[in-house]
């Protein structure tokens, strides 16, 4: 009678150990993109002044939302997502060792998706962020503006000391911004037979949200070169690095 009693209480749960739970692929992509969205929240920063930026490059495949950002790989694709004005991301050369060491590149028209580029906790920087960001390391900068370079001293502070070309002049990532020369790639060539990419090893480039009068939009550049950091307008299907400032925009 004992033994009875004991397989009786031990039944329910012998019988759910031999059920097989399912998954739809719906619930699973949900999961994952939640599971994206919690790591990418969780990323290395480092505060300059008052802003608390991301450290690497931004490398997601999702909007905030869980979308999937197309990837445009070949020079068509990319190229038809500039004339269509929808958003795209790529390695450098389609390479994913590259994509790991500099992140993804983005064209402008990702970061002003409605479904949101940044992660959660997160804004994508403005023009005037970028400049507060440079006036906070380089103090004489509002009188030295020239010729587009916003600062002529804080380019140094940006850069890695390692992993631009064997001649660039010295940086020392003083500031812990850690910029990686990871190039960039235009929307197409002159032809408008391909998309090519430019200048990894030699200069680093980040849009900012802030778009122009015409059909281009701000960024930031440090080249190898020089001491530099400047601030240009590009073609906004042109392709360029993301960081991303803590905290969610006000209203």
């Amino acid at each position: 009678m004992r033994n009875l009693l004991l397989i009786l209480l031990l039944l329910p749960s012998l019988t759910g150990c031999n059920k097989k739970t399912t998954i739809t692929p719906q619930a699973q992509n949900s999961v994952q993109a939640k599971q994206t969205l919690q790591n990418e929240t969780f990323a290395p920063t480092v505060t300059i002044g008052a802003q608390v930026w991301m450290q690497r490059n931004l490398d997601v495949v999702t909007f905030r939302n869980g979308d999937t950002i197309p990837q445009a790989a070949g020079d068509s694709a990319w190229m038809a997502a500039a004339e269509n004005e929808t958003p795209a991301w790529c390695y450098y050369k389609n390479d994913p060792a590259k994509g790991a060491v500099y992140g993804k590149l983005y064209n402008w028209f990702a970061l002003k998706d409605t479904r949101g580029l940044a992660p959660q906790g997160w804004h994508l920087p403005s023009d005037k962020e970028w400049t507060e960001m440079v006036f906070e390391l380089d103090s004489l900068a509002k009188q030295q503006y020239l010729g587009g370079a916003e600062s002529v001293n804080a380019g140094p502070m940006l850069k890695t000391a390692e992993g631009w070309k064997e001649d660039a002049v010295e940086a020392n990532n003083i500031s812990g911004f850690t910029a990686l020369p990871g190039g960039y790639r235009v929307h197409w060539n002159i032809e408008k037979t391909a998309a090519p990419f430019y200048a990894i090893g030699e200069s680093a480039n980040w849009w900012s949200s802030t778009p122009t009068a015409g059909t281009d939009a701000w960024l930031r550049n440090v080249f190898y070169k020089n001491n530099q950091v400047k601030k240009y307008f590009f073609n906004r299907g042109y392709g360029f690095s993301v960081r991303c400032i803590k905290g969610e925009l006000e209203d």
